[in-house]
């Protein structure tokens, strides 16, 4: 019976270490995780660094002002900056968010370290948050593009909430010590410091990500950074991912998790202070217990991959959160608070992890960065309401009744949301990396995002080993195929056309002209392709005109290349350029 239960346990492990291993191997994702934990890293540390600035030169309601000025513009701005995260290349992108983080942080220590007027601190304060706000959308907007597998996403998505909270960790425990030792001017310095490197690993994610989510970028890129546009867009992207009610009741239980965040970044620096009596960085060990939790938690969110329904550990997770927090007012000493802090930022991570891989599965297809960029600027205002929470309730009730009240609210909030979420995560089925791999081809570019989603469903994934002949000249065509990793050798009448890798695809002559196959296909290495059956390749493709002539092109320069015998350039996408062949990843005649 025992070896009988453990099996399946052992099982579950065995694919679970599979697919990390697969994640791990990935270098453009081990450079944006790194790169992203940096980031977030800086952005606690900055955070936390001028709360301390600002209770040190006005209590606690310097420190909700200076919370609110960084805040409320990015409620604004985070849904335009993730619209444009979404119409541009991407990579670049999270490159110029790095860059201005950088530059924002730097300008902001130089005024404290240089004793500048509160005033000046307080205008280039809003800069640093607006800066920050470009990072988390557009990386999850990148993940789909390079990642290999549905699994590798959730994978992806866990790493990057491990990442995360290595980051609140190790970001307000260096800013505490570094504050504890030299002052709020030196800790901000270390934290421009930060940027730097963020940026240098980010100049190596620009160079993964060819294409923005939507297609190839406009041939004038004037016309998709203009005002009017990105507004439109913007607007687009805010129907689209709040007209889904499914979807807003997700936002709406993130934001609450998020208030819950702001109140207690502020409530670190009074529980500090005024109840636990620690010296002026001890917010910052308050918080990295927070961030301890967060670590652990990589223990937990591991089992997430692969894992149906959530919406019960999404649920249960915040419940745990919020529980710890009451018990540090009725047990106020140090250490039973660390202990605390640690279990509750432990089940937070869960939740936050939870939440964002159900968001990542059922945002719209064509506008992931934008929904995060939502949920990004939800996180701004429940962060800046946090904050006037913990202001209230400090001064309604003590800092015990501030912890106590979260609680409270959170079974109110889950007994009336409890049925919505599990239709939620019943529907949270949208297959973005498929989806991702469809766009990189110019056959199916052209189609609308229900349309590519409709046929994204329909991929069969195809595992084989090296040596497989995926398909054989002269054979009938019955099926298309999408390279989504490996490598493949193309040959016709025994000599060698090509090879193609990730971001190509092949089989469409066949299918197209009702011909043979024109080129036999085999695999050099292990493959993974997506495969789509022949008469929706055909009902698909003829059914859009923008469709029609793509193929059309696409067939005619794969005949025209392969009847010289020249190695073809065809139908690779602009997802993953430096992974193809010298000409591109080029598709073969067959």
């Amino acid at each position: 019976m025992a070896r009988g239960a453990a099996s399946p346990l052992r099982q579950r492990l065995a694919t679970m270490a599979g697919v990390f291993r697969s994640a791990f191997a990935n270098p453009a994702l081990r450079a944006v995780v790194l790169a992203y934990a940096v980031v977030i890293a800086m952005e606690f540390g900055t955070w936390l660094i001028l709360l301390i600035w600002a209770y040190a030169h006005g209590g606690a309601t310097a420190g909700m002002a200076i919370a609110l000025v960084q805040l409320v513009p990015c409620v604004v701005l985070a849904p335009i900056l993730g619209t444009l995260a979404d119409r541009r290349h991407q990579g670049r992108f999270l490159v110029l968010g790095y860059a201005a983080q950088t530059a924002t942080v730097g300008a902001v220590a130089a005024a404290v370290g240089l004793g500048a007027p509160t005033g000046v601190v307080f205008a280039l304060a809003p800069l640093t948050s607006m800066a920050f706000i470009m990072t988390r959308p557009t990386q999850s907007g990148l993940l789909p593009a390079l990642v290999r597998t549905p699994e590798e996403l959730t994978a992806a998505r866990v790493m990057a909430g491990w990442s995360e909270g290595s980051a609140t960790l190790a970001g307000p425990a260096l800013a505490g010590a570094v504050v504890t030792a030299s002052g709020t001017g030196a800790a901000l310095g270390v934290m421009a410091g930060l940027g730097v490197l963020s940026l240098l690993l980010g100049i190596r994610v620009a160079r993964t990500d060819g294409r923005p989510a939507s297609g190839p970028e406009p041939a004038d890129p004037g016309d998709a950074a203009r005002p009017a546009g990105v507004l439109a867009d913007t607007w687009s992207t805010l129907v689209a991912t709040l007209g889904e009610p499914r979807i807003r009741v997700l936002l709406v239980l993130t934001t609450f998790f998020y208030v819950l965040t702001g109140a207690l970044d502020l409530l670190y620096v009074v529980l500090a202070g005024s109840l636990l009596h620690l010296p002026a960085g001890g917010a910052g060990y308050l918080s990295a217990a927070f961030g301890t939790g967060w670590i652990l938690a990589g223990l937990v969110t591991a089992f997430l991959v692969g894992r149906h329904p959530l919406f019960r550990t999404l649920t249960g997770s915040l419940l745990a959160s919020v529980g710890a927090l009451a018990l540090i007012a009725a047990v106020p000493r140090v250490w039973p608070a660390v202990v605390l802090l640690v279990a509750s930022g432990l089940a937070g991570a869960v939740f936050d992890t939870t939440g964002k891989t159900l968001l990542q599965r059922a945002a719209p297809a064509d506008a992931v960065a934008g929904a995060f960029a939502v949920l990004e600027s939800l996180l701004c205002l429940g962060l800046a309401l946090g904050t006037v929470v913990t202001w209230v309730g400090v001064r309604a009730a003590g800092p015990r009744g501030a912890l106590v009240a979260p609680g409270i609210v959170a079974v109110v909030l889950l007994a009336v949301l409890w049925r919505r979420l599990r239709q939620v995560d019943e529907a949270a089925t949208v297959p973005q990396v498929e989806i991702r791999l469809l766009r990189a081809l110019p056959i199916f570019a052209p189609l609308p995002a229900p349309a590519l989603e409709a046929v994204a469903r329909e991929l069969e994934p195809v595992r084989a080993p090296a040596g497989t002949v995926v398909v054989a000249q002269g054979d009938p065509g019955d099926r298309y195929y999408a390279v989504a990793d490996g490598e493949l050798e193309v040959t016709q009448d025994g000599a060698v056309l090509s090879r193609v890798t990730r971001g190509a695809g092949f089989g469409e002559i066949a299918l197209i002209r009702a011909i043979p196959r024109t080129a036999t296909v085999t695999a050099t290495t292990d493959v993974l392709l997506y495969s789509l059956d022949g008469d929706l390749f055909l009902e698909t493709v003829t059914g859009n005109p923008s469709a029609v002539r793509a193929a059309g092109t696409v067939v005619d320069g794969h005949l025209a290349r392969g009847s010289s015998g020249a190695p073809d350039g065809g139908t690779a996408g602009g997802e993953a350029p430096d992974e193809g062949t010298p000409d591109g990843g080029a598709a073969p005649p067959t």
